[in-house]
């Protein structure tokens, strides 16, 4: 395999990420009855935000992490992947709980609960309130970290897979690479609603590792780019009823549950065909984008939750509050990541 950047991959990747300003900032907003760290009122239309992108953009996250593992295992090998890994995800992590998450659950103790007493002597609630580690309650928070540590528990478990694939005898290992494909795509697709702790893993590990033998073959990617419009139209199709049936219908909920299912069969390839069409290029503003696309995920929702309750506190009206919050956040965040890169690089 030719050991170089696909920059759809990367593209696909930040334009993925920064959406979730939009997506969090509507969760105060949801009709579900999710607590969510700050919430002002259930508004159907921005909720439906919400629905439309929730069936795709984690597992094409999962999926491009995939593809990318392909080629810095390539690069560095196992040995030094894993503990890049370890660095990467675990110490972002681990910071992010303690330094970040805090604020979090101080803003939902005091929307929720009507806390009253200051930031720093929240500290003492949220190191020993232990329920749900959603923090809703304001105690202990993981939070959107829940991703870093699910891609690195993941990521281990993908490299004593892959290395156990590489034993095969080489003839086998073409016909053993489509069988696998088809046994993970029924296991991603029988797995999509089954969520231990909140989160369908099992269903992320199976696009990650579609990502990392399929998504990083060109020549496969290519073959799926020839059904691209009948992916697209599924997609859209789909994406529009699951958002419809869910948000505005009642007592259809097994056609809710595969229009949704659709969305996700259908939304991979439709992105990456797409992306490999339209996004295959780079450029000095992409690069960058690429570069901070990590850092963002880290800081964006701590910046929306925080906007949203500063506006709250200001007075601002509720629907002014999302657009706003999105305004002022967007620019916020990405200067910061790009702050924080151009620091490291000192």
């Amino acid at each position: 395999m030719e050991n170089k950047r696909i920059n759809y991959i990367d593209n696909l990747r930040w334009i993925t990420v920064f959406l979730l300003v939009i997506y969090h900032a509507a969760m105060a907003y949801n009709t579900w009855g999710e607590a969510n760290y700050i919430f002002f009122e259930e508004i159907r239309p921005i909720a439906s935000i919400v629905t439309l992108i929730s069936p795709w953009f984690m597992p094409l996250l999962f999926c491009l992490a995939g593809a990318s593992s392909r080629f810095s295992l390539s690069k560095r090998g196992h040995a030094v992947f894993i503990r890049e890994r370890l660095i990467r995800l675990g110490i972002p992590f681990a910071a992010g709980v303690v330094l970040l998450n805090p604020v979090l659950s101080y803003i939902a103790d005091v929307t929720h609960n009507g806390y009253e007493g200051n930031y720093f002597e929240h500290y003492k609630i949220f190191f020993t309130r232990f329920t749900d580690l959603s923090g809703y309650d304001g105690g202990f928070a993981i939070a959107h970290f829940w991703f870093l540590i699910v891609l690195l528990i993941i990521s281990l478990i993908s490299c004593a897979v892959i290395r156990t694939v590489e034993f095969l005898p080489e003839n086998n290992k073409k016909s053993a690479r489509i069988i696998a494909g088809i046994v993970l795509i029924v296991i991603a697709v029988a797995t999509f609603n089954i969520k231990p702790a909140g989160k369908p893993v099992i269903m992320y590990l199976c696009v990650y590792l579609l990502g990392y033998y399929f998504l990083s073959d060109q020549a496969f990617v290519k073959k799926v780019c020839r059904f691209k419009w009948l992916f697209i139209v599924l997609f859209i199709l789909s994406s529009a009823a699951n958002t419809y049936l869910f948000m505005y219908t009642t007592g259809y909920e097994a056609i809710n549950n595969i229009c949704n299912l659709v969305a996700f069969v259908s939304g991979l390839p439709a992105l990456i065909s797409v992306g490999c069409d339209h996004l295959d290029h780079s450029s000095s503003f992409t690069k960058i984008n690429s570069k901070i696309s990590y850092t963002f995920y880290i800081i964006h929702f701590p910046l929306t939750v925080l906007g949203q309750y500063l506006l709250d506190l200001a007075h601002m009206g509720i629907m002014s509050n999302l657009f706003v919050t999105i305004i002022i956040v967007y620019p916020l965040t990405y200067g910061l990541c790009c702050l924080i890169k151009r620091r490291g690089k000192k």
